[in-house]
């Protein structure tokens, strides 16, 4: 799958960091949204998590469904949690279709605290 990073009106990181708490943060950042036929496909369900990998790095997310999503393709916002699979390459940021490996995980969403100490 491809994972593409977007600024989301919706799901902010500055507006959740400065108006939200840290469940709101995890709530609304530690996200990625899919086409509906992708969430059938790896067997999610409400109660389960999405397990991203990149060459880059790995993150626990929460998975939304949205039809107007193209099939193979994850949309996450901008944030702490999609930062853990963006890279530097060829002295570029890449956060635009980046190749993943996918799988459900009962594994936990790390809060904003619990993943800035992960990665200090």
């Amino acid at each position: 799958m491809l994972v593409n990073t977007v600024r989301m009106v919706d799901y902010d990181q500055v507006r959740e960091y400065s108006v939200g708490n840290n469940e709101t943060l995890k709530e609304n950042l530690a996200l990625g949204i899919v086409n509906p036929e992708d969430f059938k496909k790896l067997n999610l369900s409400p109660s389960l998590n999405l397990k991203v990998t990149s060459k880059f790095g790995e993150v626990i997310i929460k998975v939304k469904q949205d039809k107007d999503i193209p099939q193979g393709t994850i949309i996450m916002p901008v944030s702490i949690w999609a930062n853990q699979i963006t890279g530097i390459e060829n002295n570029e940021l890449i956060f635009k279709n980046i190749k993943v490996n996918v799988e459900a995980t009962r594994d936990i969403v790390l809060s904003f605290e619990n993943l800035l100490n992960s990665i200090k």
